[in-house]
């Protein structure tokens, strides 16, 4: 555990320790080809052709079809049913509101890397392929699904090189993420979700109709939850930089008012939709988040926090 710690500050060994006899199960046939983890619509390791696919940095020479590429002078890769296990994309938003840390131990950002790390490692011990998109006012990085614990290096310098800044585009984030998305597979995103509810569930149910599985993680400060503050305050939004000054006191019936009101309207959207939605407040233990997590997922109880 020593070796995961110091290969990123999002591994936390306790937090390891508390999910490793859990499993990702998907809730849906996936194409998916390891028996026990995974419903799947194939039997067994079948090693018939599947499909061709376009060469991207990072897969293996071996794989690349040199008879294609002497006919085109493009390089392809032969898939197999085999390599059809349970794919999915860790969506982690690094926009300005992400940076915000009222007076947990972790920014948002931090809580929900640690997150996504933490998955990473699970999906790809039991075997999985996994891959993490990062964006703020759109993409700022993917880095392709893969499988093998040698994988989960690449995910964690790319989550420690996040830094919060910009705008927040959830839905051309996750137009971009299909675009990417060869199969069917699971999506889990990790995000305050300071954007626009309807778009944001507008854009999640069309990937749920192309037989997606999405999870998704709304991450907020106590402070966003609870809105402890009193006096006359200045206020500043860290995406576009704009102040206000308010009496806090004053704001306070309405603010709780509206966002209640938007995590209603995300739970029940969601959960008609099929959508799993957890609310993750950064003032409570990561494992413990983790457990209420997969507690849910393997009981099939309802899609709300």
């Amino acid at each position: 555990m020593d070796k995961t710690r110091r290969l990123s500050r999002f591994l936390d060994p306790k937090v390891l320790a508390s999910i490793a006899s859990m499993e990702i199960r998907a809730r849906s046939v996936v194409e998916g080809a390891i028996e026990g983890l995974h419903k799947s619509p194939f039997k067994g390791f079948n090693v018939e052709f599947a499909e061709y696919r376009s060469y991207v940095p990072g897969d293996p020479i071996k794989d690349i079809d040199w008879k294609v590429f002497a006919r085109t002078d493009k390089y392809y890769i032969k898939e197999h049913e085999e390599e059809t296990n349970l794919s999915g994309y860790l969506i982690l938003d690094t926009s300005g509101s992400m940076s915000f840390r009222g007076e947990s131990a972790f920014s948002k950002l931090e809580y929900a890397a640690t997150l996504a790390a933490s998955l990473a490692f699970l999906m790809l011990k039991q075997q999985d392929s996994v891959g993490l998109v990062t964006f703020a006012e759109g993409v700022r990085k993917i880095v392709r699904p893969k499988a093998g614990m040698g994988h989960l290096k690449g995910i964690c310098r790319e989550l420690e090189a996040s830094e919060p800044g910009g705008a927040t585009d959830i839905g051309e984030t996750l137009d971009r993420v299909a675009e990417t998305m060869r199969k069917r597979g699971l999506l889990i995103m990790f995000s305050d979700l300071m954007d626009s509810a309807e778009a944001i569930i507008a854009k999640a149910r069309q990937l749920r109709t192309r037989r997606h599985e999405i999870l998704l993680f709304h991450v907020l400060d106590r402070q966003e939850l609870t809105f402890p503050f009193e006096d006359t305050i200045l206020f500043r939004d860290l995406e576009d930089k704009s102040e206000i000054v308010a009496d806090a006191y004053a704001l306070r019936r309405e603010y709780l008012r509206r966002l209640q009101q938007m995590v209603t309207t995300f739970q029940s959207a969601l959960r008609r939709a099929g959508i799993d939605y957890l609310l993750a407040d950064t003032s409570r233990p990561i494992e413990a988040t983790l457990r209420q997590f997969f507690t849910r997922r393997m009981s099939g109880a309802a899609r709300v926090a």
